[in-house]
């Protein structure tokens, strides 16, 4: 059962990048999403399935993420990542594309944390 879960867990944070990505470009070109209900809709489905992913794993593992030093951090990088999201999207234009490219940073180090299992992720690999 771990495999399947994990590969949704995989999958449900692609497709939420991925989302997120549309949804910025979008709104950035037009100033206002296509299809306002489904892109307003769908998001929400798709993170709120990673989050249940997530915290299966969490049970299936056995994981203590107060305990767990790399989860921890991956779950603190989780909310600078949503809250860096939102603003994206409400703060004026000019700061859009410089929060826009934080999120994306965040959630490649959270990317990293998850593949290493080390709290410093990417910068772990540095010597």
């Amino acid at each position: 059962m771990y495999l399947e879960v994990k590969t949704a867990h995989v999958l449900f944070a692609g497709t939420s990048l991925l989302l997120f990505v549309f949804r910025w470009f979008a709104a950035s070109q037009s100033g206002h999403l296509p299809a306002p209900r489904l892109w307003r809709a769908v998001p929400p489905v798709v993170d709120t399935l990673l989050l249940a992913c997530g915290v299966w794993l969490l049970l299936i593992l056995r994981l203590n993420p107060i305990a767990t030093p790399w989860l921890r951090v991956k779950l603190l990088c989780v909310l600078v990542y949503i809250v860096l999201g939102v603003l994206a999207f409400r703060l004026p234009a000019r700061w859009r594309p410089w929060l826009f490219t934080a999120a994306l940073l965040v959630f490649g180090f959270i990317v990293s944390v998850a593949l290493t299992h080390d709290p410093r992720g990417i910068f772990s690999l540095v010597a």
